[in-house]
């Protein structure tokens, strides 16, 4: 299935070209990707990226700015670039795009698409301009990329506070319409198939039906009365000798399949106890998840780049409807057993609700412009780990991937000590974004390990693991001594032994910027 693998952006946004600040330079899976990071982090510079190279099947005006080139000081960019790859395509999409295809070293096909732009500053009487051209090709070496490539390629767009109660009225362009029109069943609904010498027999499409509507409606005595009103007692009476003027009512001036379609509006039934044919207004929450499903229908179905782009999909649900809605994702992101094709999904989130219900292996954090992938062989967690992570994390823990510090400790006591004493030596854990996360008695290694890149590289957040040292002290004569030899006391350790106890523990928490 044709996907995005891979995003590169140089001087865009908070993305530099290496040097100063960081570029981004993101693989992706071809299933769920979730970016997770504090605010002004660049996660939304992320997806602005892939919808600038993209463009988005809701046919938005996507154009760059000033502001969207990196900026040092008082010193901007002049120029940017962003390149997507998409790869596995399949023998259909490879034909269709065969000239802007590249050949890779392994033998493979994919198709590069590489966005290059330039600001020019104002220059006397002439205003500020940006200069863009898309190319296919890596560093946009190939041909100018043409209208059968973009048709193709185009994401699917949810942006974050979104009104979906209004992305779904009827009207011009609508989205709903849109959706309508891409779905597989709707081919040959354009035929009018009604027949006006039969006009009590119903047709079958969609096209058709509005026809033997509107016949039938213009045959009502009311319709009639009141169009032969208008025409005879007034409108007639405008015109001049020899001239005629004459109205009609009907529903639809052109009887094509696209008026129809954006007459549609999609919504909500009425609670149980409401009869369904009352108007009743429902709360965003469930008007968001209702938009969300519709767009994964066509999603589902198309031919095209199955990408979903999402901000927020947490926006105005309550915790519990947070996690169903992370599953719904999760399993539409995977190849369904009715062999309903799955939807790649990049999600930029804020809840520690469904950052909890997630895989690990599916999120990437973001921290000053730098992504780091959670995934496995990425970072220092085993295979026990994440399977232990995915079992016990929750909301509480889940902030460590949003906060600018992390104090990993094992019981209530601490958890509730800890941040009081740093309040009283003025240094207050929420006025510096630490969060402390009490782990239990048990797994603070699994926890350890998330922060610690594989390949030795430093996540920007320090990490601090406190832990029981497990040897009591000679002093504490109410602890009744062992019966079966076992060690538990300081005196039971030479010196030598208690050092490697020590660094045992450690090792096993320690590294990159995580200390034990």
């Amino acid at each position: 299935m044709m996907h995005l693998k891979r995003i590169r952006a140089a001087n865009f946004r908070v993305f530099g070209d290496g040097t100063n600040a960081p570029a981004l330079d993101w693989e992706l899976s071809a299933g769920l990707n979730i970016l997770v990071g504090e605010n002004d982090s660049g996660k939304t510079s992320v997806v602005d990226a892939i919808r600038y190279v993209l463009w988005t099947t809701s046919y938005e005006f996507i154009r760059l700015f000033e502001k969207d080139f990196y900026i040092n000081g008082t010193n901007r960019a002049r120029s940017l670039f962003i390149e997507a790859t998409l790869a596995d395509l399949d023998p259909d999409q490879e034909a269709a795009v065969l000239e802007w295809l590249t050949h890779e070293e392994d033998g493979s096909r994919s198709l590069i698409i590489h966005l290059q732009a330039r600001w020019i500053p104002p220059n006397g009487n002439k205003r500020g301009r940006v200069e863009a051209v898309t190319c296919s090709g890596r560093n946009g070496a190939g041909q100018e990329i043409g209208t059968v490539v973009r048709e193709l390629i185009r994401a699917t767009y949810l942006r974050p506070l979104r009104d979906a109660e209004a992305e779904l009225r009827p009207g011009r362009q609508s989205r709903l319409s849109q959706i309508l029109a891409a779905h597989r069943r709707i081919g040959g609904q354009e035929l009018n198939d009604f027949n006006i010498d039969a006009p009590d027999t119903v047709p079958n499409n969609l096209v058709g039906l509005m026809a033997f509507a509107q016949h039938h409606l213009g045959e009502h005595q009311v319709i009639k009365d009141v169009q032969n009103d208008i025409n005879d007692n007034y409108l007639n009476k405008f015109a001049f000798a020899g001239d005629a003027l004459s109205s009609r009512i009907q529903i639809a001036p052109i009887l094509g399949l696209q008026p129809i379609l954006e007459r549609f509006e999609l919504g909500l039934l009425p609670t149980s106890g409401i009869d369904p044919s009352e108007h009743c207004v429902r709360g965003l929450g469930y008007n968001n998840a209702l938009f969300m499903a519709t767009e994964l229908v066509l999603l589902r179905d198309g031919e095209e780049l199955g990408l979903l782009l999402i901000e927020e999909p947490e926006a105005h649900l309550h915790p519990q409807l947070q996690e169903r809605v992370q599953q719904l994702l999760e399993r539409t992101s995977k190849t369904a057993d009715d062999g309903t094709r799955p939807v790649q999904i990049v999600m930029t989130t804020h809840s520690p609700s469904l950052a909890a219900g997630a895989d690990i292996a599916s999120m990437t954090l973001v921290n000053r412009a730098q992504l780091f992938s959670l995934a496995h062989g990425k970072t220092k967690l085993k295979k026990n780990d994440y399977e232990f992570l995915r079992r016990f994390i929750d909301a509480t823990k889940a902030n460590l991937f949003f906060a600018r510090g992390v104090a990993i400790v094992e019981g209530p006591a601490e958890a509730l000590l800890l941040p009081a004493l740093a309040e009283a030596s003025g240094c207050s854990f929420n006025e510096h974004g630490i969060s402390c996360i009490n782990v239990g008695g048990v797994g603070l290694y699994h926890y350890a390990r998330i922060l610690q890149p594989f390949d030795g590289s430093v996540v920007p957040i320090p990490v601090v693991c406190i832990t029981d040292r497990d040897v009591v002290p000679d002093e504490a004569d109410y602890i009744p001594r062992p019966n079966n030899g076992r060690k538990r006391f300081d005196s039971d350790y030479s010196p030598q032994e208690l050092d490697t106890l020590i660094q045992t523990k450690v090792g096993r928490a320690q590294g990159g910027s995580t200390l034990r």
